[in-house]
């Protein structure tokens, strides 16, 4: 995400969906001027501890992103929502109101559990190594309940309807990462680097042709 969303020193940016607020707090140490929203209250609590601890200065307000925003539009120059569309049920209203709240040329960047490969099972061989993950029934859009540090609801749509959501919110995909990890690499945890954990987009706003209407 970092890479994507590049240089944000005395820039506005939006962390959607902070939850405990580290990536609020890297983007104030990096020069920004952050506001983090998330819906959850006891995150908000955490994340302005976080904040705190850090002597950064960071505005967090909760917020549904599954509802209009209580933001000024054309107010930021970046958003950044790290691993929470996937597992919100409203996608449309949260792009359509990130759109409304970028100002040119602004730049939205999220992280998402790679829809591909998000499920658990893994095919191992007789040494327990893993293999591949098989994948069934990837283009049916459906919600399920995971186990991620407690029963998690998430939404699995394909990649495709993730292009055609943000095009239909307004926004042209810039570019799209499938990022390996940044930790040392070794035989138990060779599989991060061969099957992708995560995607990364990112968003431009499509420009406004005559009369306010999308290009």
């Amino acid at each position: 995400m970092r890479e994507l969303l590049g240089q944000v020193a005395g820039q506005d940016i939006l962390d959607a969906g902070c939850g405990p607020g580290w990536l609020s707090v890297e983007l104030a140490e990096r020069g920004a001027r952050v506001v983090g929203i998330d819906a959850a209250e006891q995150m908000l609590v955490r994340a302005r501890e976080r904040a705190a601890s850090a002597s950064v200065s960071i505005r967090f307000a909760q917020a549904d992103l599954c509802s209009p925003l209580p933001l000024e539009g054309n107010s930021f120059d970046g958003i950044v929502s790290n691993t929470v569309l996937m597992d919100i049920p409203a996608v449309d209203v949260a792009l359509t109101e990130f759109r409304r709240l970028l100002r040119p040329p602004g730049r939205l960047v999220f992280s998402i559990t790679h829809p591909s490969f998000v499920m658990w099972s893994w095919t191992r061989d007789d040494s327990g190594r893993k293999l591949w993950k098989p994948v069934d029934d990837y283009l049916t859009i459906r919600s399920e309940v995971y186990d991620f540090w407690g029963p998690t609801r998430h939404y699995h749509r394909p990649l495709s309807w993730y292009i055609s959501a943000l095009a239909s919110a307004g926004f042209v995909v810039d570019a799209l990462l499938e990022p390996t990890p940044d930790f040392e690499r070794s035989p138990d945890t060779d599989h991060v680097w061969r099957i992708p954990d995560f995607v990364v987009i990112r968003a431009l706003p499509r420009p406004l042709g005559l009369h306010g209407k999308q290009a």
